[in-house]
């Protein structure tokens, strides 16, 4: 293992797709003129042809991945350069897993891991915008975040060995635990924290953040940089993507459903009811402080 995985990791519709676009951007064109297309980029590491590039390194249980507990046991195969098989040095991948350990066998591990950036929004507008992703009602959205059990399906690739009753689960676990499992470690890694909130109302700030990141931690020259932030903050803003997926459509939207809504903060002042927002800010309290979310 070489450290060849640079993870974008997140709870789930907390901005992971804003910051690939950023990072597209950045890394991948010449000009920071971003559309839809470059977020194949950076791909989501939970899909099911990367575990159908691993069947010969699981055997048998292939067919016995939607038991988290059978799972865990072959994440770090799957996460093996000659599966994932790219020629880079390393590869950014997203994901929406908790980085944990079930019965000892951890979703990742520091000997894979080049860096992490990890984005973390309100979990009170998070909520909303789970209801408007999936259809669930806001009660259905609280509860989802607030189980500690709670797991995803893995996205189907492009493979036929995965009906839906064996399709592979990522443990997320709860809101707080999901964000304390990635920012509460002592990595011996480069890590970034950022605020969605700061993404969409500070964006240029955190562009040269990312930039610097980058540059002080690995080396990373980035040349006309000044005209990228330019044309980044232009071709990235939620008008523009909102308008892009109407008229191309997005591949990651539910169906029947966009996927890009409106990108503001505080929806949930005027949306949650009060039970809905005390049952966030009580279960959330200690991490929702530590990271200033009155």
């Amino acid at each position: 293992m070489d450290k060849h995985i640079f993870w974008l990791a997140s709870y789930p519709k907390s901005g992971n797709t804003l910051i690939r676009a950023i990072l597209s951007a950045l890394f991948f064109t010449p000009d920071g003129v971003f559309n839809l297309k470059f977020l194949e980029y950076i791909r989501q590491f939970e899909s099911t042809y990367n575990v159908y590039k691993a069947k010969k390194l699981i055997g048998e249980d292939l067919y016995n991945l939607n038991e988290v507990s059978i799972f865990y046991k072959y994440l770090l195969k799957i996460q093996q350069k000659k599966v994932l098989d790219f020629k880079e040095d390393f590869k950014f991948f997203k994901t929406h897993s908790g980085n944990f350990k079930i019965n000892n066998n951890a979703f990742t591990a520091e000997e894979n891991i080049r860096g992490v950036i990890y984005i973390i929004r309100d979990p009170r507008d998070v909520c909303i915008s789970w209801s408007n992703h999936t259809g669930c009602s806001y009660d259905e959205s609280v509860d989802f975040m607030t189980n500690e059990l709670q797991s995803l399906l893995w996205v189907k690739g492009k493979n036929n060995l995965f009906e839906k009753n064996n399709i592979p689960v990522s443990f997320i676990s709860s809101w707080d635990k999901h964000v304390i499992s990635w920012t509460s470690n002592n990595w011996k890694f480069p890590l970034l924290i950022l605020k969605f909130e700061d993404l969409v109302y500070k964006k240029e700030d955190i562009i040269r953040t990312i930039a610097n990141f980058f540059t002080n931690n690995y080396g990373f020259k980035f040349h006309n940089l000044d005209q990228k932030i330019i044309n980044i903050l232009k071709t990235t803003s939620f008008s523009n993507l909102k308008k892009e997926e109407t008229n191309e459509g997005f591949i990651e939207a539910q169906e029947g459903r966009k996927f890009f809504k409106k990108g503001t903060k505080d929806q949930w002042k005027n949306q949650l009811n009060k039970d809905q927002i005390l049952k966030i800010e009580e279960k959330f309290k200690l991490v929702m402080n530590k990271f200033n979310y009155k």
